[in-house]
């Protein structure tokens, strides 16, 4: 039972109970005002045709009035005549008006229209060539609205100017609840009304019922993609609003679980660079401890022998701080929130500066390092540390990458209002596939892997330092052929 009530509950405040309410609220208003109207519509209707059909009644009378009312309108005659009208239709109320408007002759009840006067301007209305029916006036004695007859009529011994007025409804109005009593066509017609609001109101709540469907379709979908059912997808059906909707969710859920999956994804690499960092630091490690415990223990090494351990140990030593700096690199992966500092400066004088440090490294690789930028390059406005880190970056991923016997060049040259730069070697080279990964964090090549080296990050923090300097990192590679990575900067 404590279930049944709480499903009311939970109904009654949804979304399809409110628009139910609404729609039977307007319904019911609706339908009482158009029933109010029609009633009373359908009272004028039957007033004009009993005006209409009997808009001549007072110039028949006026044929039998005339000759009683030369007397005067209060003579026996005239009442005679008045009441012999009366016996015939007793609905209908007689008075004699003078041109004024007041009445001068009551034959209805005695006394009741002492100092009443008709308006004039509701005679002459009906009196008018094409009268709009129904014309009310307000019947002397029962003060109510009715519908009347009138012609001019002369009275007493001079033949005074008046007018014979026969109100033709007093006494017979009838309420509104007293005609659909008496009344079959106005019942047949409520009944009709009813049965029409009733069906109304029936499709009105099927109709609602599939439209708000959709909605519950929607509400369930997005409940248990709150829980954690990625995979909840919609139909979006018809092209309305909710259809848009619908796929307004389907775009959001696929956005969101595609960067759940990158999420993962980079938590995966992330875990295995830290599980191949630590394998590598064991490796120098322990070559560092069996050549370090040979020199302890040997009292007489051969000067070359020594000259090799010597020269092993600084070899890992130097992979050892090679190792810690990816690591001080993956650390600040994520450190680039801060604003740029957009200082002018000689994008050729730094380019020059990073080459000169990286020129030892080239010559223990057998290498040629090349600069073509001439001192004249004007200056550019960009952030000087993190361009610094980018040509460093690019630099030396071209050396690592390139074979004993080749070549890298550093290539800066003017574009428009723009300075381009363009690193390029004569290396292994990367595969279309490898192209488009090689930006991804913690992605490292086969290579790469091959020579134990790299974290992976280099190029990602490349791409992302580009991106805020609003330009763009561009990779042109074939296997064997070499890699060109170049950017551009705007001019100071």
């Amino acid at each position: 039972m404590k279930r049944a009530w709480q499903r009311i509950a939970n109904v009654s405040r949804s979304l399809y109970a409110r628009i139910v309410f609404v729609y039977l609220a307007g319904l019911l208003l609706l339908s009482v005002t158009a029933a109010w109207v029609a009633v009373s519509q359908f009272e004028q209707l039957g007033r004009e045709w009993q005006q209409r059909t009997q808009i001549d009644l007072a110039d028949n009378l006026v044929r039998v009035m005339q000759a009683p009312l030369g007397a005067g309108p209060d003579s026996p005659a005239a009442r005679d005549a008045a009441d012999q009208i009366l016996s015939i239709n007793p609905a209908v109320s007689l008075y004699v008006l003078d041109a004024e408007g007041r009445v001068v002759g009551d034959y209805a009840e005695a006394g009741c229209s002492d100092n009443a006067q008709v308006p004039l301007s509701a005679i002459e209305d009906l009196l008018s060539d094409e009268p709009m029916l129904p014309v009310l006036v307000e019947a002397p004695c029962s003060h109510h609205d009715s519908v009347f007859s009138v012609a001019p009529v002369r009275f007493g011994a001079a033949g005074e100017p008046g007018y014979l007025l026969a109100v033709l409804d007093a006494g017979a109005r009838m309420s509104m609840f007293a005609m659909l009593r008496t009344s079959s066509i106005t019942r047949t017609l409520l009944i009709a009304g009813s049965l029409a609001v009733g069906l109304a109101g029936v499709l009105g709540l099927l109709l609602f019922a599939l439209l708000t469907r959709r909605f519950r379709k929607l509400t369930a979908a997005v409940e248990r993609f709150a829980v954690g059912d990625y995979g909840q997808r919609i139909d979006p059906g018809r092209a309305d609003e909710i259809g848009h909707l619908s796929r307004a969710f389907n775009d959001m859920a696929a956005t969101i679980e595609a960067q759940l999956d990158a999420l993962r994804e980079n938590d995966r690499q992330r875990r295995e660079l830290v599980a191949n960092l630590s394998h590598d630091f064991r490796t120098p490690l322990t070559s560092l401890r069996g050549y370090a415990e040979q020199l302890r223990k040997a009292e007489n090494l051969p000067a070359e022998t020594r000259d090799a351990h010597l020269a092993a140990i600084l070899a890992n030593a130097d992979r050892l701080t090679r190792l810690a700096r990816q690591l001080s690199t993956l650390a600040r992966v994520d450190a680039f929130e801060k604003p740029l500092c957009v200082d002018a400066f000689s994008l050729a004088e730094l380019i020059h500066d990073i080459a000169g440090k990286f020129r030892s490294q080239a010559l223990d690789a057998g290498l040629e390092l090349t600069v073509d930028c001439a001192p004249t390059l004007p200056p550019v406005a960009a952030d000087l540390a993190l361009i610094d880190r980018v040509l460093a970056n690019l630099i030396d991923n071209a050396i690592a990458a390139t074979p004993p016997g080749g070549k890298v060049a550093v290539v800066a040259s003017v574009s428009d209002s723009r300075v381009v730069v363009e690193i390029s070697d004569s290396g292994v080279g990367l595969s279309a596939d490898e192209l488009t990964l090689v930006t991804q964090r913690f992605y490292r090549t086969p290579a790469s892997r091959r020579r134990g080296e790299g974290s992976g990050l280099g190029l990602s923090i490349v791409e992302e330092i580009c991106a805020r300097h609003g330009t763009r990192l561009r990779l042109c590679s074939a296997p064997g052929e070499g890699t060109q990575a170049a950017f551009d900067l705007p001019i100071a």
